[in-house]
C-alpha cells in the first residue's frame, strides 16, 4: 500500500504462494492493500510504486478479482478500489487488462460500487474504462443518475456515448438541477424521452421555463417539445426568478417554493434563492418535509447561502432536534463536494475555509454548539477547534 515494489518482489520470491494468502491487519490478498491505498490518489510521488507493486502481484498471480466484504453485506473488488476510490485510469486499464470483472455483482452482497463511485471523479477515463469492458447495462444507467448529481458535462457525455440508455427520470433530473445545454443535448441523444412528464406533472420544457433557463428552454423546443403544456404560470416563474419579472403569479404552491429553494441552495445558486424567499417560500422549509434550508447550506458549505438565510432570521436549532452547527460539522467531515455530496475522497481532500466561516457566522448569530456530532462521534468543541476557532466556553 506504500508502493515498495521492490520489497514486494523480494518477498515473492521468497514465498510465492503468499500472491494470494490473506495478510496483514485487514485479512485480505495483498493485492488488495496496493488498489485500496489512498496513497494512489493522495501521494503522487508513491503513486507509481503501489502501481507497480500491482503490476508485479499480477505477474505473480494475484488474482485480478479479489475482494472483501465490508459490513457484512457490501461486495469490494480491487477495480473499485482502482477505478471508485483512487480515480486511477492506468491502474483501473491494468486490471481490466488482467480479467478484473467490470460488473461487480456477487450473488448475496451489494455490489455497483465500482462504476457508482468511478463517475464522481471530474476524470471521466476510469468509469469509460468499466463501461467499454461490458458492464452491466442496468449499473451503466444506474450510474448516470449519480453523474448528474454532479456539475460534470464530461461525465454525461461519456456515459451518453458509450452505451448509457438516457430515462425520462435523467432528464428531469438535468433540467431540476439546471444542469447545460450540452448535458441536456447528450440525454436526448441518448434516448430520453423529451415530453415525459414528472412527479409533478411537468415536462422538461416547462421545468426549464420555470428556472428561467433560456438557453435549455429553446434547446428542447429546437428538438421538438411539445410546447402546449406550458402556461403562463410557468412562464411568469422563469420570468420573475431571471429577474425579467417583478413579482410571482398569484396562487403559486407554497411547497414547489420550498422544493426549489431546496434546489437552488444544493446548486448553490443564490439569487434564486433570494428572490424564492422574497416570494414566500418558508425561510426554515417545509414543516412536513425533512430538508431544511439551513442545515442544508450549512452542510453543503454555502457560505453565502448560509450566512443570508441567517440574516434573515433562519432558525438555529431544526424541528428534528438538530442545529446548524451540528449540520455543518459532519459536512467537514463528509461533503466532498457541495452538490454530490459524500465520495470516497479523504477528509482531507474537502476544503476546511467554508465550514470555518459558517461556524463563525453560526456562533456570532448566537447557535448553540452541540456536546457530539452523531451518537457515538467527535466533540463538537473538537471539530470547531480543528478550524481554527476558539471554541464558546
Amino acid at each position: 500500500m506504500t508502493g515498495e515494489a521492490g520489497e514486494v518482489s523480494r518477498r515473492l520470491a521468497a514465498r510465492p504462494a503468499a500472491v494470494r494468502e490473506p495478510t496483514g491487519p485487514n485479512g485480505w490478498q495483498p493485492i488488495l492493500y496496493a488498489c485500496f491505498s489512498r496513497l494512489l490518489r493522495g501521494d503522487p510521488e508513491r503513486a507509481p510504486g503501489i502501481r507497480e507493486a500491482v503490476a508485479r502481484l499480477l505477474a505473480a498471480g494475484a488474482d485480478p478479482n479479489a475482494s472483501f466484504i465490508h459490513d457484512g453485506e457490501w461486495l469490494q473488488v480491487a477495480l473499485y478500489g482502482a477505478a471508485g476510490i483512487a480515480g486511477d485510469p492506468e491502474l483501473t486499464r491494468m486490471l481490466l487488462n488482467a480479467g478484473a470483472d467490470p460488473t461487480d455483482e456477487r450473488e448475496g452482497y451489494l455490489g455497483n460500487e465500482v462504476l457508482y463511485h468511478a463517475c464522481e471523479f471530474p476524470d471521466p477515463t476510469c468509469a469509460m474504462l468499466v463501461i467499454d469492458a461490458g458492464a452491466r447495462q442496468g449499473l451503466v444507467d444506474h450510474a448516470l443518475g449519480r453523474a448528474l448529481n454532479f456539475p460534470n458535462p464530461a461525465m454525461i457525455e461519456m456515459f451518453c456515448t458509450h452505451g448509457a440508455r438516457a430515462s425520462a427520470g435523467h432528464l428531469h433530473q438535468a433540467v431540476w438541477r439546471r444542469r447545460p445545454p450540452r448535458t441536456v443535448a447528450a440525454l436526448l441523444d441518448a434516448g430520453a424521452p423529451i415530453d415525459a412528464l414528472d412527479e409533478h406533472g411537468l415536462s422538461p420544457l416547462q421545468i426549464a421555463v420555470r428556472w428561467g433557463e433560456e438557453a435549455v428552454a429553446a434547446l428542447l423546443r429546437r428538438r421538438g417539445a411539445d410546447q402546449t403544456p406550458v402556461t403562463d404560470e410557468d412562464r411568469g416563474i422563469g420570468a420573475y426568478l431571471s429577474g425579467r419579472g417583478p413579482a410571482l403569479p398569484s396562487g403559486i404552491s407554497l411547497s414547489l417554493l420550498d422544493e426549489m429553494t431546496m434546489m437552488s441552495i444544493q446548486g448553490g445558486q443564490l439569487e434564486a434563492m433570494q428572490r424564492l424567499l422574497d416570494a414566500g417560500a418558508r425561510i426554515d422549509g417545509d414543516p412536513d418535509r425533512d430538508e431544511i434550508p439551513l442545515g442544508n447550506a450549512c452542510w453543503r458549505g454555502r457560505v453565502q447561502i448560509a450566512r443570508e438565510l441567517v440574516q434573515r432570521g433562519a432558525d438555529l436549532s431544526f424541528r428534528d432536534g438538530g442545529s446548524a452547527i451540528g449540520a455543518a460539522l459532519p459536512g467537514l467531515r463528509h461533503c466532498h463536494d457541495p452538490e454530490g455530496g459524500p465520495t470516497m475522497r479523504t477528509n482531507d481532500e474537502i476544503p476546511a475555509q467554508p465550514y470555518a466561516e459558517i461556524v463563525r457566522v453560526l456562533l456570532a448569530a448566537g447557535a448553540t454548539v452541540p456536546d457530539r456530532i452523531g451518537d457515538d462521534g467527535p466533540r463538537a468543541t473538537m471539530l470547531i477547534a480543528e478550524l481554527g476557532i476558539d471554541p464558546p466556553t
